[in-house]
């Protein structure tokens, strides 16, 4: 199976003729009557010693064909499907464009800070705009999560339908142990969430509309205080993303001009 980023390519043993490592690509040739030019699925970006190490595997594996056999047209027995990418996927691939633009933004604020002031004091004020301000907005980000999360912890099991999700797998962390539950929704589809604590079983809520979209059932003192630690962690990024401001906004109205000037 070759995953791309929108298909999976299934190539079943009995449509391939040959594999072939060349160099740090992998050429899979599918089996082709006489006088067709076969077809050649490639993966590039492993390496040397790794192709070479499948190629050998594969083609050990291959069955044998015997000589009077008609020849397998290889291509019809590949099957391709095409990949969706879920939610989560896709925000975790927007979360990851929205960082880079960020560190990105502040890079070029700085340098504007430093040539704009034009002096060492500014270019240190830049600098630690491209440090700070960052942080802050990566700050505000986890701060907005949380807040978000809280929220589908106070709507969905008002809203929702809730129900027992089984411990699937443990793992552990600084902060103690968890794992992945599965629950099951009224469709009969599983769905998998990662779950702070060691419980056998907990109640969650999903939503009935978008069943992968589920909450544990804390207690009410549990979520108050979820609800204030997220909106502490959000005032403090906004605080940090503020000084930021701050500093620049002083530098390009030429605060720290004089900065280094001998008195």
């Amino acid at each position: 199976m070759l995953r791309r980023s929108a298909e999976e390519v299934r190539i079943p043993f009995a449509a391939i003729a040959r594999v072939r490592a060349e160099g740090r690509a992998v050429a899979v040739e599918l089996a082709a009557a006489g006088g067709v030019v076969p077809a050649v699925y490639r993966v590039d970006g492993v390496s040397a010693a790794g192709a070479a190490v499948f190629a050998s595997a594969v083609t050990s594996g291959l069955p044998p064909r015997p000589q009077d056999a008609d020849t397998v047209d290889g291509a019809s027995l590949v099957s391709v499907e095409v990949v969706t990418e879920s939610v989560r996927e896709r925000r975790a691939r927007w979360a990851k464009r929205l960082a880079v633009a960020v560190v990105l933004g502040f890079a070029v604020l700085a340098v504007a800070m430093g040539v704009v002031g034009g002096n060492a004091a500014t270019w240190f004020l830049g600098f630690m705009v491209l440090i700070v301000g960052p942080a802050g907005a990566a700050i505000t980000a986890v701060g907005a999560g949380g807040l978000w999360l809280v929220y589908q912890a106070w709507y969905l099991p008002r809203y929702g339908i809730t129900v027992e999700a089984v411990r699937a797998s443990d793992a552990s962390d600084l902060l103690g142990r968890s794992g992945n539950y599965t629950y099951t929704d009224t469709s009969g589809v599983s769905h998998r969430m990662y779950v702070k604590g060691s419980a056998a079983t907990v109640a969650v809520a999903y939503h009935p509309a978008k069943p992968a979209t589920a909450a544990v059932c804390h207690s009410w003192g549990r979520k108050v205080w979820d609800t204030v630690f997220g909106l502490g962690v959000l005032l403090f990024g906004l605080a940090v993303l503020a000084s930021s401001v701050a500093l620049a906004v002083g530098t390009f109205m030429g605060e720290y001009a004089d900065a280094m000037t001998p008195q």
